[in-house]
C-alpha cells in the first residue's frame, strides 16, 4: 500500500493541481499513528490538497519509537513524492509549540512552478549535488533544507560540503536531536528511516525567499580584541588575562556564581571580521566550552584567531523577544507581498527555557505575520547561509518565508 502510493507520486508530472496549496497541521496526540493522521489531515485541509508534491515532519522524542509508523502512515496519507523529517526537542505548528510532551508537525505542499527533490544522506554530506540538477538551480530561485544528525556529523565538513556542491544554493535547517534522554537522533526520507544521517529537501522554481535570523544575546560593552590565543583557547583579551575579563564581566552583570556567569554570559564572533557586527547574521555565538589551566584561558568551540574582535554577550529573555519581533517584520517587508509558507528553525536554548514560558516566538509570528503555513522544529544548532557561505549558528531562530511567484 505505502509502496503503491511512493510510485504513483513518483510517476507524476504535473506537480500540482492548478493553483496548488501549502498547509500544516500540528498534533498532540500521545499515539503514534494518530498523531500522523490529524497532522496530515489538517495540513491537507489547510492546502487544499487531496494529495502533496512533498511533506516536512517534525516529531518529538515520544514519537521517536514508533518513527516507522510516522513515514509509512504520512506516505500513505499524503501520497507524498517527497520527504524530509527528524527528531526533534520540540515543534512548531499552527501557532503553537511543543515541548517536553508529545508533539507533531506536518507541513505539505503543491504548487507549480516549485519542485522539490529530497535525499538521506551519509553524514559526511555526500551527495548533496544530486538534490537536483544544479544548472537549473542556478538558473532558477533555490533552496535547500538540511537536517543534519547533532550527535555525530561533522559540521565543519558539512559547510565545506556545501561550499563546495551547492555553491551559491541558499541552505538552512538545524541539528535534530531528541528530549536529551537518549543522546540520538533520527532522520526520515522517502528512502526509510535512519539515525547519523542528514535529511533534505531541495527546491527550486519560481518564488521569494527572504530570511531572518534572531539572536538570543545582546553584546556587552565594547567588542574586545583577541591579543593572545592558541587552538581553541582564548589566552589575552586586550592584553588582559582573558579568564579574569570573563569573570570581571560577570561581577559587572551581578551574576553570584562562575556557573551562572558560564550560563548567561557567551562569546560572539563577527562573520565580516573588518566590519564587525554582533547583530542578527552577522555573528555567531558560542558558550565556554572549558578552562585551560596551563594558560588560564577560555575554551570556545570556534575557528578564532588572535588578532580579530569578539564581544561577550549576554543571553537575555527580554532582548531575545524584542529582536525576535523585529526581525520578523524586517524579513516579512523584504518580499513583495504576503508569504506563501514559512519554516522557522529555533535553538533548543530558547522557546520556553529562554522565556519562561511557551508559544513565544510562534505568537510574535503569527502577530505579524497572521496564519501563514508555519512549521518549525526546536534543534541542536542552526544551520543558514549568510554572508555568502553556510554557517553554523547557536541560540539563534531562523526564519524562512517563501512567496510564490505568481
Amino acid at each position: 500500500m505505502v509502496g503503491e502510493a511512493v510510485a504513483g507520486a513518483r510517476d507524476r508530472t504535473v506537480t500540482a493541481a492548478a493553483g496548488g496549496g501549502f498547509g500544516v497541521g500540528l498534533s498532540r496526540a500521545g499515539e503514534t499513528g494518530a498523531a500522523v493522521r490529524e497532522a496530515v489531515g489538517r495540513a491537507l485541509a489547510q492546502a487544499g490538497l487531496k494529495r502533496a508534491d512533498w511533506a516536512l515532519v517534525f516529531f518529538t522524542g515520544a514519537h521517536m519509537p514508533q518513527a516507522d509508523l510516522i513515514r509509512n502512515t504520512l506516505i500513505a496519507e499524503a501520497r507524498c513524492a517527497n520527504l524530509a523529517g527528524c527528531s526533534a526537542v520540540g515543534v512548531l505548528g499552527e501557532g503553537q509549540e511543543v515541548e517536553g510532551a508529545p508533539g507533531l508537525a506536518v507541513m505539505v505542499g503543491g504548487a507549480p512552478g516549485l519542485e522539490a527533490q529530497s535525499a538521506l544522506l551519509p553524514t559526511d554530506g555526500a551527495g548533496l549535488a544530486g538534490l537536483g540538477s544544479l544548472g537549473e538551480w542556478k538558473g532558477a530561485d533555490s533552496l535547500v533544507l538540511a537536517l543534519p544528525d547533532t550527535f555525530t556529523v561533522d559540521n565543519n565538513l558539512l559547510v565545506q560540503r556545501l561550499a563546495g556542491e551547492l555553491a551559491g544554493v541558499p541552505t538552512f535547517g538545524a541539528g535534530a536531536t531528541d528530549d536529551g534522554s537518549l543522546g540520538i537522533s533520527l532522520q526520515m526520507g522517502i528512502e526509510g528511516v535512519r539515525a547519523r544521517s542528514i535529511a533534505t529537501m531541495g527546491f527550486y522554481g519560481a518564488f521569494e525567499l527572504a530570511v531572518g535570523i534572531t539572536q538570543s544575546c545582546v553584546p556587552l560593552g565594547e567588542p574586545r580584541f583577541i591579543t593572545a590565543a592558541r587552538e581553541n583557547i582564548l589566552v589575552e583579551l586586550d592584553s588582559r588575562s582573558a579568564l579574569h575579563a570573563f569573570i570581571e564581566q560577570g561581577q559587572k552583570l551581578g551574576v553570584e556564581s562562575f556557573q551562572q556567569a558560564v550560563q548567561e554570559i557567551m562569546f560572539g564572533f563577527p562573520l565580516d571580521v573588518r566590519n564587525p557586527s554582533f547583530v542578527g547574521e552577522a555573528c555567531v555565538v558560542r558558550h565556554l566550552a572549558g578552562l585551560d589551566q596551563a594558560s588560564h584561558g577560555l575554551m570556545v568551540a570556534y575557528p578564532f584567531q588572535a588578532h580579530q574582535s569578539l564581544a561577550f554577550m549576554h543571553r537575555s529573555a527580554e532582548a531575545a523577544e524584542a529582536d525576535m519581533g523585529r526581525m520578523v517584520t524586517r524579513t516579512a517587508e523584504r518580499l513583495s507581498g504576503p508569504p506563501d509558507f514559512a519554516v522557522y528553525f529555533d535553538c533548543a536554548g530558547r522557546g520556553r527555557g529562554l522565556y519562561g514560558r511557551p508559544g513565544v516566538d510562534s505568537a510574535l509570528i503569527r502577530e505579524r505575520l497572521g496564519e501563514v503555513p508555519l512549521v518549525g522544529m526546536f534543534g541542536g544548532f542552526e544551520l543558514a547561509t549568510a554572508f555568502g557561505a553556510a554557517r553554523v549558528y547557536t541560540y539563534t531562530g531562523v526564519l524562512l518565508l517563501v512567496r510564490m511567484r505568481h
